[in-house]
């Protein structure tokens, strides 16, 4: 039996489900037209308060997406009640989303994704001028019509007639008009989520330019700007990170750059990201470069080799580190002790992955590596005559050089290092990793609020026992913030340490992790590798 909306709309397929509903092809009784609709749905456990606001706001908002006319814009028809909540009627475009055209073709080429960006563009203007942010711009609401969706059809531009068109501005707002998400909410898709979203500060245009930037880094590289294991490293990365290095943009590369800027008052203008993008969907040669950007936001921290000629073997003075550098400012954010508390909590957890070891074979284990118990023989090794421990080398990383035992692997990924001593059945080692580019957040507050988290993560940290916290540790010339847990892991007593310090107009958290049996091999590590943490000169 079909199913009818408001005695008028019969549903007839299903095209697809999102996180808010599903999206159906239906048949309009009144006008004989087919119309798209889209069936609201909440998910599970919102109080009848909660349920009450977002039906409030999606009604608020269809109202507010109808007000706009623009041929690169999905056309709001009706917005009706059925069963006690919102269905809202929209005009049927039958084309195909940019995330599965990206996931079946892979990168896009520049001068078709700068004709999508142009037409994108075109439609974010409109409705910024109505006064409507869309807040959740995303290649899985752009739609490309049929000559768009598959390759080679006019040099990837849709014939007359046919753009991209953007939709779902289920989540958009009107200017001005009281906000009515859930406290606390995130509103958007974190990948393309632009970094004052992820503050939790209103949504601008300049929010919805840094999310097009994102969706079209994705389409000519084949990947978000930030792409992370988990939602809080992609959050982490937005607010933190600059973006992953082009690689395939070509003459859009000015455009992203411009567009991706953390600032929203440096963002790239609506005059100039059309200018250089019909420039370049029209196929010139040469793209002008972009305005002045702005300082960089970090400096990342690939690894170099191990110096095997500078340093000298162990046991000889390490290299002068000579005059500072000019100190970079430091990144104008307030870092919310919420999200400040996840990176940490992330950045735990990360580590805390090698505590399992090999398949959780703890039997048959190997010695520490030689380093290892050279630093476990003696007392933390003073740094005042300048000397390179025994048994220690020194690693050179492109923001910082620091000592760590001989014989321990080095594994960079992303703004953090780790250090693993590979003997087999040891667990032991350590992370050194940038949290945040700024130096306004406490380190006391967000190492706190992460403990909190962390006890209560029973899954991964069973037996979790704190054992100390000290938000007053002098180091670096200020104070730092330092914690030490005890937890069972795959039935072995584990110890973990953490300092959170301000180190080069950053926020950076280190931390050591060990079996139980291993600790006073660890601590000797732990304390060399910080008294010997410098500025890379």
């Amino acid at each position: 039996m079909v199913r009818t909306i408001a005695a008028r709309y019969e549903l007839v397929e299903m095209l697809g489900r999102g996180g808010m509903g599903a999206v159906w092809r239906a048949r309009d009784r009144t006008l004989g037209r087919e119309v798209a609709i889209k069936e609201v749905s909440l998910p599970a456990g919102l109080d009848e308060a909660q349920v009450e606001r977002t039906y409030a706001r999606t009604f608020r908002e269809a109202r507010s997406a109808a007000r706009l006319d623009h041929p690169g814009i999905v056309t709001v028809h009706d917005v009706v009640e059925e069963d006690g909540r919102p269905w809202i009627v929209m005009q049927l475009v039958r084309a195909e989303s940019l995330d599965k055209v990206i996931a079946r073709e892979g990168r896009l080429p520049p001068v078709r994704v700068a004709a999508i960006g142009a037409d994108l563009l075109d439609a974010l203007r409109s409705a910024h001028a109505a006064g409507v942010v869309h807040r959740d711009v995303k290649p899985g609401n752009v739609l490309l019509p049929a000559a768009e969706a598959v390759p080679g059809g006019a040099g990837g531009r849709p014939p007359t007639g046919e753009r991209a068109v953007l939709t779902d501005f289920g989540i958009a707002t009107v200017a001005g008009d009281e906000t009515l998400t859930q406290a606390g909410a995130i509103v958007g898709s974190p990948s393309y989520l632009a970094p004052e979203q992820a503050r939790h500060q209103k949504a601008t245009p300049a929010s919805d330019l840094w999310s097009l930037g994102a969706t079209l880094y994705a389409a000519v590289e084949g990947r978000p700007p930030f792409k992370r294991p988990d939602v809080w490293g992609v959050m982490a990365a937005v607010l933190s990170d600059d973006p992953d290095p082009l690689q395939l943009a070509g003459p859009l590369t000015p455009v992203l750059h411009g567009l991706l800027r953390k600032d929203p008052d440096q963002r790239m203008s609506y005059d100039d990201v059309g200018r250089l993008l019909r420039q370049i969907a029209q196929g010139a040669a040469h793209v002008p470069p972009p305005p002045p950007p702005v300082a960089p936001h970090n400096v990342t921290l690939p690894p170099s080799p191990a110096p095997t000629t500078g340093a000298g073997p162990p046991g000889t003075t390490s290299p002068t580190f000579g005059p500072s550098r000019p100190r970079r400012p430091p990144w104008p954010l307030i870092i919310p002790a919420g999200i400040f508390a996840a990176v940490l909590v992330a950045a735990v957890i990360t580590v805390v992955v090698f505590i399992t070891g090999d398949d959780g074979d703890t039997g048959n284990p190997s010695a520490p590596s030689a380093g290892s118990r050279a630093g476990a023989t003696s007392s933390p090794p003073s740094q005042t005559n300048g000397a390179l421990p025994s048994g220690y080398r020194l690693y050179r990383a492109a923001d910082f050089i620091a000592a760590v035992p001989q014989g321990w692997t080095n594994e960079p990924s992303g703004d953090q290092v780790q250090f693993v001593d590979p003997a087999k059945g040891v667990t032991l080692g350590m992370v050194i990793g940038r949290i945040a580019n700024t130096e306004s957040a406490d380190p006391g507050d967000g190492l706190a609020a992460a403990l909190a988290n962390i006890k209560a993560d029973t899954r991964q940290y069973p037996g979790f026992k704190q054992e100390s916290f000290d938000r007053n540790v002098p180091y670096q010339g200020g104070t730092a913030a330092e914690a030490q847990f005890s937890f069972i892991k795959n039935d072995n007593p584990s110890r973990t340490r953490i300092r959170v310090f301000r180190f080069d107009g950053a926020i950076y958290q280190f931390v050591i992790f060990a079996d139980q049996k291993y600790w006073e091999v660890a601590v000797p590590a732990y304390t060399t590798f910080l008294n010997t943490l410098r500025r890379t000169p």
